[in-house]
Order: C-alpha cells, then sequence, then structure tokens
C-alpha cells in the first residue's frame, strides 16, 4: 500500500474507463445467424483490447473481426443451451451493465466541462505553492488499537527497532522495507495519517496510535525537507486528474445522498 488515496472510488472508476471508440454509422461488417455485428462494435473491441491504439493494420483489424466472430456463435450456442437463465451469469451481465452505464456516465464527468488554465494553475499553487514540505516516514499498520499500543509501548519503553517490528508485524506492502514509505506529500495521504504526520518530530514516532479506513497506524518520521516543485507542463496531465477525480467523487457523494438505498 503505496499511497492512501483520498480519492480511491472516483479513482477506480476513471481508472476502469475504457477507452471508447469515436462515434461512428452502424455499418454492418458481418452477420451471423441474423445477428449483426457493426463497424462501432469492432472499433470499441479493438481500442478496449490495443488500449486506444488505432493504428493497426487491416489485416490486424480482420483477425479481431474473426475474433467477434467467434464470440458471437460462441454466444448464440450458450443462449440455445439456455445457459443465459443461469443465476450466476445473469448476476454477471447485470454487473457488467452497471459497470458500462457507470463508465458511461463518469466519462461524461470528465470531459462535459473543460478544466481550464485559470484552475490548472490554481491546482498547482495548492499542490506545489511555496512552503510545502515533504515527509520521509514509515510505518506500523496492524489490524486493532490494543496491537498498535503495544507496539508503542516496545519501541519506547524497551527499545525494541521500529523496522524490525514493521517486518514483522505490519500487514502493509512496506513491512519488507521496514514499514518505509519513502517521500510523500500530506495530500498524497489521507486526512488522518497526513494530519499525524505532521505532528510528528523527525525521528519520534507517534504516541497513539493513528486510525484510518485501512486499520491502524504507529508512524515514525525519517525525515523533512522543503519541497521543490516541478514545472507546472510536467504535471498537468497528474492535476487535471486529480480535478476530474475530485468532481467524480462530488458527483457520487451527492447521488449517494438522494439516493434511497436500504439493505436487507
Amino acid at each position: 500500500m503505496r499511497r492512501f488515496s483520498q480519492f480511491k472510488l472516483a479513482g477506480s472508476l476513471l481508472a476502469i474507463v475504457f477507452i471508447a471508440a469515436p462515434a461512428q454509422a452502424q455499418t454492418v461488417l458481418a452477420e451471423v445467424n441474423g445477428e449483426t455485428i457493426t463497424e462501432l462494435q469492432l472499433n470499441q473491441i479493438i481500442a478496449q483490447q490495443t488500449q486506444g491504439a488505432g493504428n493497426i493494420s487491416p489485416a490486424q483489424r480482420e483477425q479481431f473481426l474473426e475474433e467477434v466472430i467467434n464470440l458471437t456463435v460462441l454466444a448464440q450456442a450458450a443462449a440455445e443451451q439456455g445457459l443465459a437463465d443461469d443465476p450466476a451469469l445473469q448476476a454477471q451481465l447485470e454487473n457488467t451493465r452497471r459497470t458500462a452505464l457507470a463508465q458511461a456516465y463518469v466519462r461524461t464527468l470528465s470531459t462535459s466541462e473543460p478544466i481550464s488554465e485559470a484552475a490548472l494553475s490554481e491546482r498547482y499553487e495548492a499542490e506545489y505553492g511555496d512552503g510545502q514540505l515533504e515527509y520521509r516516514a514509515r510505518h506500523i499498520l496492524v489490524d486493532d488499537r490494543s496491537q498498535a499500543e503495544s507496539l508503542i509501548e516496545r519501541i519506547q519503553n524497551e527499545g525494541a527497532d521500529f523496522a524490525e517490528l514493521a517486518a514483522e508485524f505490519s500487514r502493509d506492502g512496506s513491512a519488507a522495507n521496514g514499514g518505509d514509505l519513502g517521500w510523500f506529500a500530506p495530500a498524497d495521504m489521507v486526512a488522518p495519517f497526513s494530519e499525524a504526520v505532521q505532528q510528528i518530530e523527525v525521528s519520534e514516532i507517534s504516541d497513539t496510535p493513528v486510525e484510518t479506513q485501512f486499520g491502524w497506524h504507529v508512524i515514525q518520521v525519517d525525515e523533512v525537507r522543503e519541497r521543490e516543485a516541478p514545472p507546472i507542463d510536467q504535471v498537468q496531465s497528474e492535476l487535471r486528474m486529480a480535478i476530474v477525480n475530485e468532481r467524480i467523487q462530488r458527483s457520487l457523494d451527492q447521488l449517494r445522498e438522494a439516493a434511497s438505498v436500504t439493505y436487507e
């Protein structure tokens, strides 16, 4: 767990948005037992499989078309055998439908309102403005507070080595490196973690465990330095992504607040 992102769901939704093929006329390329395969369908398959690469050769395009025909033949055979009535398959198809619609909605949020240069500059100043600090810290992540308190006791009163305890007890991927998280800015971490880090003196550890959605953290700050800001043109993509992620998260929060959700 390299970073504790504040926009987990928004980032995940954006990450799974496939690269959509441009809108085109519904030109029919093939027909399989009366079921048509259109150029738009083929282009979307190609975009997904090639990560948006549009410069494939005619031979490769023909191969993709043959693969879609094969899929269609197999799908028709499954339907004829009544496999579409299987509850597990129906659940899978429904999840696929939801995912496709969610992706489409997220795409509209990410493209409907262009991000202005002023917004980028404002975000850049917030992220990389004067006086920004970076921290190098390590942590031990455990499941319950009592274990975290016990580890703090061992470090403070028994002189136990933080890195050795992290390697033994932490359930985070950084355990192999003694809990070392490397250099990060406060904005890179979820609020409880970043707030705690900013209150800890160099070479000291947190007096009490810090709780986040990931568990309980024992934190040690190793170094602090002033961050050297990169040129804005080098981080424009990162800044745009952060703005879009926040836009998605705001919309999701509003939709959840307005939604009627019951658990059964």
